[in-house]
């Protein structure tokens, strides 16, 4: 739980975190609707991937709907607020991310079930081992936790860029330049987490820190959930529409 009050928000920056996470509330509830009713959009094998997309976002933007409120009450009556529903939040969302990008490449199913007997795990270790880190007011248990929660977070993207690598030439060239794209939003948009958990580290304005880790995980939650579920969406589109025309 932090305290808001010790971190001396001004008006500007409360209206800035709020103003994220309604956002961020908004648009998984858009993304959720727009999934669902454009599963249909496409073939069988790849539905199950739109329909994932659809359940991250519904999961996503309930927990935005708890920390919204608890950043209110954190505001208006002096609770404490609660990080704990993001962790909660990534520790089913992330795997399932990870298991709608396998679905949607054009792998065998012997190989998604050894990618993910790998990423599911290191996905969960990421998330717990950053936790302690995220709560601690100490900067070396924030560095430490940091550090190991990177060596799962790398392990993670070392595997899925491989992936993506091998499969990008194998792929319908339809979908080749869209797969190239989802490997540098799947880089570039995990980055913001790492960047964002270490501001309290490195700023000395406390204030100015919890703006940047919250909004910071909120851009990112946005790209990696909403803007990655329609990467994966047009993928699965392009192939169906591809395999009809073949």
């Amino acid at each position: 739980m932090t305290d808001i009050a010790s971190l001396g928000l001004s008006a500007n920056e409360v209206m800035v975190v709020g103003g994220f996470f309604s956002l961020t509330f908004a648009v998984f509830l858009g993304s959720a609707i727009f999934f669902f009713i454009s599963r249909m959009d496409v073939s069988p094998a790849y539905r199950m991937a739109v329909t994932i997309s659809g359940v991250i976002v519904t999961i996503a933007g309930y927990h935005y709907f708890r920390i919204m409120q608890s950043f209110d009450k954190a505001v208006t009556e002096g609770a404490g607020f609660n990080e704990a529903y993001r962790y909660v939040d990534w520790v089913v969302t992330v795997p399932l991310l990870l298991t709608e990008l396998v679905l949607v490449l054009s792998i065998a199913p012997e190989r998604r079930r050894a990618l993910l007997n790998k990423l599911v795990p290191y996905s969960f270790l990421m998330i717990v081992l950053g936790y302690p880190g995220e709560i601690s007011g100490d900067a070396t248990t924030q560095w430490i936790f940091w550090a190991l929660s990177m060596v799962f977070f790398v392990l993670i993207l070392a595997t899925l860029f491989g992936e993506l690598t091998r499969q990008i030439a194998a792929e319908n060239p339809a979908v080749q330049g869209t797969l190239k794209s989802l490997r540098t939003v799947l880089l570039v948009t995990w980055s913001f987490y790492p960047i964002a958990y270490l501001a309290p580290v490195l700023l000395d304005d406390a204030g100015l820190a919890f703006v940047i880790v919250n909004v910071g995980y909120a851009i990112a939650d946005i790209t990696a959930k909403a803007g990655y579920g329609l990467m994966i969406h047009h993928v699965a589109k392009v192939k169906t529409e591809h395999s009809i025309a073949a």
